[in-house]
């Protein structure tokens, strides 16, 4: 190999590393990179996390007169009911299979005619039952006499790959306060002096937020309303639906500086 071979060699390798180190080290700021199909979805905060439903049981609300599930869809396999009666009568929990799903996989060794039924449950109080549901559409119920035909009654989707729920955290909403599942959520909440907390009903009947020094009142809140209240003293005041008088909550107020 002669001396100009060598030397147009050697011109092509730097030429090369060269090249290799620019695409390494950019001279300056570029676009961000794409993040890799591992990365987190940005859609969900860092302080959010998804949950199964059926953890440390579902929750159901019974009152007057409507039903409300913690989720609409579940995914078949093992699940504790955790049903409670925020209302002022005696309620009944009843489960029955409407329509049967894919019968494969977890949760397939009931038979079409499955039926859970608790035992009558008072105001204020809770009752659990474990079962285990295969893939299906069922019926829920409140089996007192009439109740169903008064509204009390919903219905649960049991289907493999049912979604996880988005659990919001607390500190993200610090005023708020959500009515579902005919309790206050969360029950006490504390904040600044001078702030404005926020009700919101998100069940589908009517509820009231009433402070027990009469300091405050809603009114009846119809579902999808919003009530507010202004807290200019400190202190912690207790507040109660009056149409269903074993939902409780409270603000506590605290002086800051």
């Amino acid at each position: 190999m002669n001396a100009r071979i060598r030397i147009l060699l050697l011109a092509l390798v730097v030429a090369g590393a060269a090249c290799s180190l620019a695409e390494e080290e950019p001279a300056g700021p570029g676009p961000a990179t794409a993040p890799s199909e591992a990365a987190p979805s940005s859609s969900i905060r860092p302080k959010d996390r998804l949950v199964d439903p059926r953890r440390n049981g579902l929750e159901l609300g019974f009152g007057e007169f409507a039903i409300t599930l913690e989720a609409q869809e579940i995914r078949p396999g093992p699940v504790t009911f955790v049903i409670r009666n925020g209302g002022r009568l005696v309620h009944g929990f009843e489960i029955e299979i409407a329509e049967r799903g894919d019968n494969s996989g977890p949760g397939s060794s009931h038979d079409d005619g499955l039926k859970l039924e608790g035992p009558a449950f008072g105001p204020g109080e809770t009752v659990r039952l474990a079962t285990d549901l295969p893939p299906g559409v069922y019926e829920v119920e409140c089996f007192v006499a009439e109740h169903d035909d008064m509204g009390m009654r919903a219905t649960l989707f049991v289907r493999r790959g049912a979604p996880l729920v988005r659990v919001e955290s607390p500190a993200a909403r610090p005023d708020r306060v959500e009515i579902g599942d005919f309790a206050f959520a969360p029950r006490t909440i504390e904040v600044p002096l001078g702030s404005e907390v926020t009700w919101e009903n998100t069940d589908p009947t009517p509820h009231t937020v009433t402070g027990r020094d009469g300091g405050f009142d809603s009114g009846t809140l119809d579902p999808g309303s919003r009530f507010a209240a202004t807290f200019d003293r400190a202190g912690t005041f207790a507040y109660f639906c009056q149409i269903h008088p074993t939902m409780r909550g409270s603000v506590r107020v605290v002086a800051t500086g």
